[in-house]
This record gives structure tokens, sequence and C-alpha cells, in this order.
């Protein structure tokens, strides 16, 4: 359900972790190095923003569309891509277009820095279902730039065709109970039928920062213990 994004050796390459089934992890609304509670590390998703926000909001509510944030400019074809990614589930190994219906887990996307070191995320509604918009729950925190600052840049959210794109199977997370995940997929190229600029003002939250040291330590003796926050 999460997925953990973590710098590579390779300049501005980044492996993707997600968050095996059955393991546990609350979000910190400051943008600090702070604290979690496991029991509670989601919280509700965002219902309002400003401007961009809700532009982006006004066109998935069609149906129409979905949003795939980048900080790659100018695209106007997707290409699948092989994610280089450590989780228990087959999905998330797929080579394939990534996008969601949710504006917020777009823009974290799109305004997350290439220098970012590791990305802990989710968006998801309870149940095998998806459900109400409001009933989106989500969870963001970036590792920390070593000046303890958020790794954000300026970005671009994509608008891409919905009907080119398949939903991930909901499935049962042992805290959680069944979950539906607002990620979808397409193993084929994607046209891009628009773009917005989106920048870190645009987040309608203050997402968590983590020390990525300290995360690496917990996440090394303890995979399955998302999102090894204290």
């Amino acid at each position: 359900m999460v997925r953990v994004f973590i710098r590579g050796p390779a300049k501005g390459s980044m492996i993707v972790l997600r968050r095996p089934h059955g393991s546990k992890g609350s979000g910190c609304g400051a943008a600090s190095v702070c604290s979690v509670d496991r029991s509670t590390w989601h919280s509700p998703a965002p219902a309002h923003g400003d401007e961009t926000w809700t532009r982006l909001a006004e066109l998935v509510a069609t149906n129409e569309f979905l949003l795939h944030g980048s900080q790659t400019a100018g695209l106007s074809m997707l290409t699948p891509r092989q994610p280089l990614d450590f989780s228990l589930d087959e999905f998330s190994k797929t080579t394939a277009i990534y996008a969601t219906e949710d504006p917020t887990w777009a823009i974290a996307y799109a305004i997350r820095s290439s220098s970012c070191r590791r990305f802990l995320n989710a968006c998801f509604y309870p149940g095998a279902a998806a459900g109400h918009w409001a009933e989106r729950r989500i969870f963001l925190s970036f590792a920390s730039t070593e000046d303890g600052q958020a790794p954000t840049n300026a970005g671009s959210v994509y608008v891409l065709p919905s009907k080119s794109f398949t939903r991930m199977p909901s499935y049962t997370d042992p805290v959680v109970g069944p979950i539906t995940e607002c990620q979808f997929i397409s193993t084929e190229p994607v046209p891009v039928l628009g773009e917005i600029s989106a920048k870190p003002q645009n987040l309608p939250l203050t997402p968590a920062l983590h020390d990525f040291e300290t995360v690496s330590r917990r996440a090394s003796s303890n995979p399955l213990g998302f999102p090894w926050l204290d």
C-alpha cells in the first residue's frame, strides 16, 4: 500500500519499495522530524485546496482523467518504466505508468525534488472498493535535507486519460483491514492531455519530514515496521 522512494547509487535514480502487506505504520502534520503513532499512521486526505489543487480535483471528478506528478516538464507522451522495487507484491513491480485520482498525492510527487533520498507515502480508501473522495486517507513524509528542510521543487502534474488505466486490486491489510489504493497503472504509452505546473505551496497539507539515516537503520532491522518513525 505504501510507496517508499529511496535514491539509488546512480545520480537521480530512485529505488521504489512498496510497503509489504502486513507491515504497520501515522502521519504527522508538522514539517519536522517527528513522532508517528503506528496505530494511526494515516490521516484524512485534504478535501480542499488552492486554485491549482481545485483545478486538478475538478478534472478527476469527471472520472475521465487521472494525474501523474513529475519533476520533468514538457512531456507529450508518457511511457511505461520498470520501477526498482523491493516489495513483496508483484503489482508494484509492473513496468507501467503510475497515476492517481487524488490531487494531493499527485502534487506531492510533482514537487518531490530529484535530490530527495526517500519519500514515504500512501493514499487509499478504507474498504474493498473505492468510496467517496472524503473517505480517502493519506500519509506523506520526505527525508529531510541536511539543513532540515523539505526536498521540494516546482514540478508538473500531467493529466492523462483514465480509460488507459487499471486500478490496483484491493487487498486486506492486517492493521487497516480491506483497502483500495488511489493508484492506477497503464502498461502502454499514454498521451498527455494537459500539464499543470505545481509548486510546494500548492500542497494542501504540510508533509512530515524524517531522518534518512535513522529510518534506513530501522527499515533494515525491521522491514515490516513502516513508517519507521517513533
